[in-house]
């Protein structure tokens, strides 16, 4: 007798595969929104990675801007040294800079307060009789090493604005080191209308566009308080407070002012300047 084989349970019916919904990645707006950065600032910076990278570099800005005004607090306080020490300074010839030239068709010859003002002008002694204020600037460039930037600076001054010498007195490398520039004792061409009087100081970089470096704040600050004390100094200022019209020394520069002229123990802005008789 045949055997059947035992009946089934019929078969359920076919149930498609359910899937989590999968999970949406946020677009680039959405994560601009996430972070507090409008889409103008990634178009401006070229992309989401230097976004980011600028937060990072901020934040420690912001940190080194904090620490660094907390020092020059206490070094305001300090009990000032009698003779305070040059920092080291690297000479004019170290770096190459050239000689003065005499027949620059800005600054053509020598100073006469009638004849020639705007002319080659070598300050008399003292000269802690005849400095009040130091002025901060940024090269607004970077021609990849400190020399070379300096020796652009140099030629730029000479054939483009046809001055006798480089306009600062005193400029700041990258790594820390304190270039000489024009000789402390010669009026500078670095603010225009108020030269006279005002000790030049440039840090090399672009601070519309990089912070500077600590090692570089560093230097400024022990050169500042060094020359506040050597020439008597009362007041510090950016050229753009002196001179609208620019943005120098840099909206990354600029708030480290009040740190630079605290911890050198000088009022910020304009206000020291005196104007020499001739202006």
């Amino acid at each position: 007798m045949p055997t059947h084989p035992p009946a089934r349970s019929p078969r359920p019916p076919h149930r498609p595969l359910i899937r989590p919904p999968a999970r949406r990645q946020m677009d680039r707006r959405e994560f601009l929104a996430w972070l507090g950065i409008g889409a103008g600032g990634i178009a401006a910076g070229g992309g989401l990675v230097w976004v980011l990278i600028h937060l990072l570099a901020r934040r420690a800005n912001d940190r080194l801007l904090a620490a660094l005004a907390t020092e020059a607090a206490a070094t305001a306080q300090a009990t000032p040294q009698p003779e305070l020490p040059s920092p080291p300074i690297v000479a004019r010839a170290a770096w190459g800079a050239l000689p003065p030239d005499h027949t620059a068709p800005n600054e053509n010859g020598f100073y006469d307060p009638e004849t020639n003002p705007e002319g080659w002008r070598a300050y008399l002694p003292p000269l802690d009789g005849v400095y009040t204020t130091v002025v901060i600037h940024h090269a607004a460039f970077y021609e990849g090493d400190d020399l070379a930037t300096l020796r652009e600076i140099d030629r730029l001054h000479r054939e483009d604005r046809g001055w006798a010498d480089i306009a600062y007195h005193y400029l700041i490398g990258k790594g820390g080191a304190i270039y000489e520039g024009r000789p402390i004792n010669v009026r500078g061409t670095h603010t225009a209308g108020y030269n006279t009087g005002t000790v030049g100081v440039c840090l090399l970089g672009n601070f519309m566009t990089e912070y500077p470096t600590e090692a570089a704040l560093r230097a400024t600050l022990d050169l500042l308080v060094w020359l506040a004390a050597d020439l008597g100094l009362t007041h510090l200022a950016g050229h753009r407070e002196f001179n609208p019209d620019t943005e120098c020394p840099g909206t990354f520069l600029f708030p480290y002012l009040d740190v630079f002229a605290a911890a050198a123990g000088l009022a910020r802005g304009t206000a020291g300047y005196i104007k020499p008789p001739e202006q």
